[in-house]
């Protein structure tokens, strides 16, 4: 067996058929209520194919989550530690979103964060295969990418942080949290997507 195989030899035969109704243009219902419930039926389309997809990824590899949910629990604990460590979401978000960033530019963008730790968290990445630098700059001067993993991680995410942003008010203020780690949010008023 060589290389990877695309997704339509991977995925189950109506999973095209799952991916053209997410893609579908938008109705052309009018109000904001019914365009987020729009959007929240096409969240639950993907997520039901994503959940499709990733079944017949086991099964064609021979794995099962349940053959060793130990070992599956620790594996996956390894990777949400390295992907999802203190700032390297929010570093790989970042990059993709700017494509190509200087360190400056990066570290202004994430907020306040020391100079010796970003530059730690991005040999992190690096070495971690989701970052790399352009060759021709160093030091403050350096420019960042995501690598092909790192956009595939960054482009598998981005529907995540669509949805949330969708059900936490799409149009509404990002939550900001003080040093407390309090936010400027009631968290039990719900969000609907009226407006």
């Amino acid at each position: 067996m060589g290389g990877c195989k695309r997704y339509y030899q991977i995925a189950e035969p109506d999973f095209h058929n799952a991916v053209e109704e997410i893609l579908r243009l938008p109705s052309s219902r009018s109000s904001d209520e019914q365009l987020f419930r729009d959007l929240m039926d096409r969240f639950t389309v993907l997520a039901e194919a994503c959940a499709r997809f990733s079944q017949e990824v086991y099964r064609r590899t021979g794995t099962s989550p349940e053959a060793d949910t130990k070992e599956m629990i620790e594996r996956n604990l390894e990777i949400a530690r390295s992907v999802f460590g203190k700032q390297s979401l929010e570093t790989l978000a970042t990059i993709y979103l700017y494509n190509s960033v200087g360190f400056a530019e990066l570290r202004s963008a994430l907020g306040p964060i020391s100079f010796t730790f970003l530059r730690g968290k991005l040999r992190q990445l690096e070495k971690a295969g989701f970052v790399q630098r352009d060759d021709a700059s160093r030091g403050q001067n350096a420019r960042y990418s995501l690598t092909h993993k790192g956009k595939m991680i960054a482009r598998l995410g981005e529907p995540v942080f669509l949805y949330l942003r969708l059900v936490g008010g799409w149009r509404d203020a990002p939550i900001r949290s003080d040093d407390s780690g309090e936010t400027d949010e009631n968290p039990t008023s719900g969000t609907t997507g009226k407006h």
